[in-house]
């Protein structure tokens, strides 16, 4: 099976590239203070073969029993060990790896997973469920003296069905982004589910750990899409009915939704599909200052007409951006200057801010209306075919930084409308105090990247000179720490693993805790399924 490269994002024979993006490196130079010459000097992580694991553990009587081919090789445990967070990546390439599962397996039928869990919990194995391994939380590490078997479901990829009078789709868990969406483009639907991680990650994680994309303002997170699902447990299976609602007491699908493998593996899921839409459209404005691209955003959200995506960037977050352009020809250079001259007797360039909008129906002639009222300036299709192109990318840079000795990694978390402001200048105040507290120079970045009726996400984009783990520590746990204190939620997207889990008790209270651990013991008595992840 092929997998991400072990020491960072994507394919082992990919890696950015800023050839024809002549902004970039001076800008990552001067926010990031990294050395000046570093540019094309890469930092190769350790050696593969000199990552040392300890000889994996071996429950003899759960081995003499299982059916299902077990892999203990080196590649494999070390590939199946972490996600992608940046504590993962910084001990990966350092070669620690302090608990690697003993083995893996890749399950081709939901029969196969249920008897594995059935031996595991008979012979008290761990099972830590795989997807893409994608995650940024800590979802996937391994802990513990018990033979540890991670299973990786990217064999159960099969779209089993889809009913178009009912605009749903049967899909086996391990089904990942782009193959999934090819094949539902070719029975003329669309999931419409583009998370970062869409390239290399699946289904069943999406749903595991209450995925949003890119365009969920349109379509809705992921656990809007559920209708149905199947979850193998230690003690058997959970299998909801598909059907459009109902009134059956506690929404037993919504308890699978967002577990994080603690209580058991989605097998299969039904979602809902929509038609491929007619026509996609991706449009750039340019507001006056981050408070009046709010005022736009809400008041297409309160009216109705809300683009199908939208990323309003903050003053910084479209400096980014704007590094971000790649070389163009001559008469589009001197377009672009006449343009500039034309905003900056306008608009102060240190205050702007950019609002990246997708349209998939008929929302464009109101909302364009609504932005130019509140001092927009439309920029056209160009910023928005720009990010189409690139809007994989940042895990990609984050390791670029990483290789030149910084640090680049996200936060993310939402709030109400009324509160959205007020928590936007306490979490950047929050995170830039923590930066120059060990020593950095500040860099904090924001944009919203979803929006709902009651309110909207905060994304929050950081980096400094340094790759320890104390200095990430400090200014993560500062913005979990806002977040909490500033009426914003722990997370709006990445889940909580163990990362977040310092929280959760503030997150859902200390009754809502006790709850989970009830139903943590009723479904996996022996503790076996992902254990040390959100419950603490």
């Amino acid at each position: 099976m092929k997998h991400m490269k072990w020491w960072g994002w994507g394919d082992e024979d990919k890696e950015f590239d800023l050839s024809d993006k002549p902004a970039l490196w001076p800008y990552i130079v001067e926010n990031l203070e990294v050395d000046p010459d570093a540019a094309k000097i890469s930092h190769p992580p350790i050696c593969l073969e000199n990552i040392r694991l300890d000889p994996p553990k071996r429950n003899e009587p759960f081995l003499a029993e299982i059916k299902s081919k077990i892999y203990t090789d080196h590649r494999e445990r070390v590939v199946h060990s972490y996600g992608k967070s940046f504590r993962d990546l910084l001990r990966i390439r350092k070669g620690q790896i302090d608990r690697a599962p003993d083995g893996i397996c890749y399950p081709e039928s939901e029969q196969e997973v249920c008897d594995i869990l059935r031996l595991a919990h008979k012979h008290n194995v761990v099972i830590i469920p795989f997807g893409g391994g994608s995650n940024i939380a800590g979802c996937l590490e391994a802990k513990g003296d018990r033979m540890i078997l991670s299973m990786d479901m990217r064999r159960m990829d099969r779209l089993l069905e889809v009913d178009h009078p009912s605009m749903i789709a049967r899909i086996e868990a391990g089904a990942m982004g782009p193959a999934l969406e090819k094949k539902l483009n070719d029975a003329g639907m669309t999931l419409g589910h583009f998370p970062d991680s869409f390239e290399y990650s699946s289904i069943g994680g999406w749903v595991a750990t209450r995925s949003a994309g890119m365009t969920s303002d349109k379509y809705g997170k992921i656990e809007d899409m559920v209708i149905s699902l199947r979850l193998a447990t230690p003690q058997g299976q959970i299998v909801t009915r598909t059907v459009p609602k109902s009134s059956n007491g506690i929404d037993v699908r919504h308890l699978c939704i967002g577990s994080e493998g603690i209580l058991g593996v989605i097998t299969e899921v039904t979602m809902q599909v929509h038609p491929l839409p007619a026509k996609k459209e991706c449009y750039g404005y340019l507001f006056p200052d981050f408070e009046s691209g709010v005022a736009a955003v809400y008041e297409c959200v309160t009216k109705g007409v809300a683009p199908s995506m939208t990323r309003l960037n903050d003053p910084t977050k479209t400096a980014l951006s704007f590094a971000f352009k790649t070389k163009e020809p001559f008469f589009v250079q001197l377009l672009g200057k006449l343009v500039k001259q034309y905003l900056k007797a306008k608009m102060d360039f240190t205050k702007v801010a950019l609002l990246l909008v997708g349209y998939e129906g008929n929302q464009k002639k109101e909302a364009h209306a609504i932005y130019k009222k509140h001092g927009a300036f439309c920029l056209g299709q160009r910023p928005g075919r720009s990010f189409q192109k690139g809007k994989y990318d940042f895990p990609y840079i984050r390791d670029f930084v990483m290789d030149r000795g910084a640090i680049a990694d996200v936060s993310e978390t939402s709030t109400l409308w009324s509160n959205l402001l007020p928590l936007y200048y306490k979490s950047q105040k929050a995170i830039r105090e923590a930066m120059i507290k060990v020593g950095a120079k500040p860099y904090c970045a924001c944009h919203i990247s979803h929006t709902y009726r009651t309110g909207a996400s905060l994304y929050f984009t950081f980096g400094c000179k340094g790759t320890d783990l104390e200095r990430y520590l400090a200014i993560k746990h500062a913005a979990e720490d806002s977040f909490m204190q500033n009426g914003g939620t722990l997370s709006h997207h990445h889940g909580v693993g163990y990362e977040h889990m310092p929280w959760m008790e503030q997150e859902i209270s200390s009754m809502g805790m006790t709850a989970l651990k009830a139903l943590k013991q009723g479904l996996d008595p022996q503790g076996i399924m992902n254990p040390g992840k959100i419950i603490p």
